[in-house]
């Protein structure tokens, strides 16, 4: 050691002398050309200075390009197309699936095209005249509306001839019956499947309205925001609160607003010769040509693209719902996996004969299941990653065994006949309960990251341990001793 010190004392004066002759060299160098440069005519000096600014920022630049962090360009998403969709649908069903949703979609697809009617979806939260459009359109149509609250309680379709002859389904959606709720996923996807959508507010938006309106934006349809009760205002009001709407909803494209009245009676208040007042209840006739206007221009502007904007919606639907069925199928399988595991680890604990064997068997176990989920979610996984998971669930196992042993045992008590074997059956349920917990952790995470990410796995892992751990320990005994008895059968 006193060798190696003395080594490099002496490394250590050896550079610094390097750095003092480097030094040197460099300001004698220096100096010696600011003294030629003094001694040169100027355009000499100006020169090189020229060359020596210029060489820097060509050398700033570089350093730059090499040190700076590439910059990354977001992929537009590429529309998907129907026949990758038939592909992927077949495949999937090939392996297993239950795509029978899926092919519901598209079977549905089929059908609008057939008819080849236009599909209108109409969305409005409850009062604000969505029905009474309907009754508007639909004269012949039974429609109940109620000045109360929203009467609309199902998707129900009518048919409507347009203004220019064109055929047109109108999907009346359910109203929302609370200003804040937000639009469920079965709603939108009925937008998505529509050519074009309407909706119909009374007022200035709320924010949730707002989102609504996003949402539906996203479907990538044209969409009509539709004022209604347009007559509760006076003209300058109209005006204002129409540009209100344009600026608010600015940012979502291919959104046009009109404003309309659907309502067919109104109170009139008379004053009468004597000075009293009398309210008389007037048919008023309902205006809707703004309305009927703009969806005839979307109609007529380019049905094709209306067509295909629909049809493409419908293939990123039906895509996302095959995504959704793939994630079910792996959960389950996942869950599969799991319980296999777990009995692995209840067997071995129960059939540990010398100290230490046990703990042999449940890290093969353990090796085992993480490799299973992981080919599962066709994730490549490492023998360091796999040590990194199975330390960090370990170190948290540490902080919950005297709890789980405790709550194990009061569980075991509830079981009579167990016996001189209590303490075996203990360490199985154990056992049981933490690679079901670590399972499930693994298999749900896997399934929502599509990733081994340790640290969410390991946190939701903890929180498994200590959640419904009565119960599960309850089931977890149940299960130790249905494997011991099929032990004893074969023995």
């Amino acid at each position: 050691m006193k060798q190696l010190r003395y080594l490099l004392a002496a490394i250590v004066a050896l550079l610094f002398l390097l750095v003092v002759v480097l030094v040197g060299l460099a300001g004698d160098t220096l100096l010696s050309l600011w003294d030629r440069l003094q001694q040169a005519p100027w355009y000499v000096g100006t020169l090189f200075s020229v060359l020596l600014a210029g060489f820097a920022m060509a050398s700033g630049y570089v350093i730059w390009k090499l040190l700076r962090s590439p910059a990354t360009v977001a992929k537009p998403a590429q529309p998907v197309s129907e026949d990758d969709l038939l592909q992927r649908l077949d495949s999937a069903d090939a392996s297993g699936l239950n795509v029978q949703q899926v092919r519901n979609e598209l079977a549905e697809l089929g059908r609008r095209r057939d008819t080849g009617q236009l599909y209108i979806a109409l969305f409005g939260t409850i009062s604000t005249g969505k029905s009474s459009l309907v009754q508007t359109l639909l004269p012949d149509a039974k429609v109940r509306t109620d000045v109360v609250g929203g009467s609309t309680t199902t998707i129900t379709e009518y048919t409507w001839v347009a203004p220019g002859g064109d055929q047109v389904t109108l999907v009346d959606m359910p109203g929302l019956h609370d200003p804040d709720e937000a639009l469920d996923r079965r709603l939108i996807d009925e937008a998505t499947r529509a050519h074009l959508v309407i909706y119909v507010c009374d007022g200035d938006l709320t924010r949730n309205q707002l989102d609504e309106l996003n949402a539906l934006a996203e479907t990538g349809k044209p969409v009509i925001l539709a004022l209604n009760k347009k007559d509760w205002y006076s003209e300058a009001d109209l005006d204002t609160l129409l540009q209100r709407l344009r600026e608010r909803t600015s940012g979502l494209n291919d959104l046009t607003v009109v404003a309309i009245s659907t309502r067919t009676d109104k109170e009139v208040r008379i004053q009468q010769a004597d000075g009293n007042e009398t309210i008389e209840r007037r048919r008023t006739k309902p205006d809707i040509k703004a309305l009927a206007r703009a969806l005839q221009r979307r109609i007529d502007n380019d049905p094709e693209s209306l067509e295909k904007l629909r049809d493409t919606a419908i293939f990123t639907l039906a895509a996302r719902q095959l995504d959704e069925a793939e994630v079910q199928y792996r959960l389950e399988r996942g869950a599969s996996i799991v319980r296999n595991h777990t009995r692995s680890a209840v067997l071995g604990a129960l059939a540990a004969i010398s100290p230490g064997s046990d703990i042999i068997i449940q890290g093969a176990v353990g090796v085992s299941l993480v490799k299973s989920l992981c080919s599962l979610y066709d994730l490549p996984v490492s023998q360091l990653e796999i040590d990194r998971l199975l330390k960090l669930a370990q170190t948290r196992i540490n902080r919950h065994a005297t709890l789980i042993f405790a709550v194990a045992g009061n569980a075991l008590k509830a079981f009579p006949g167990i016996g001189t074997v209590a303490g075996g059956m203990l360490h199985a349920v154990t056992y049981g309960m933490i690679f079901d917990a670590l399972g499930r952790s693994l298999n749900e995470t896997l399934a929502s990251r599509g990733e081994l990410a340790s640290l969410p796995v390991i946190n939701r892992f903890t929180e498994s341990l200590g959640d419904q751990l009565e119960k599960r320990t309850g089931e977890m005994v149940r299960l130790v001793m249905e494997t011991k008895k099929e032990g004893a059968g074969k023995d």
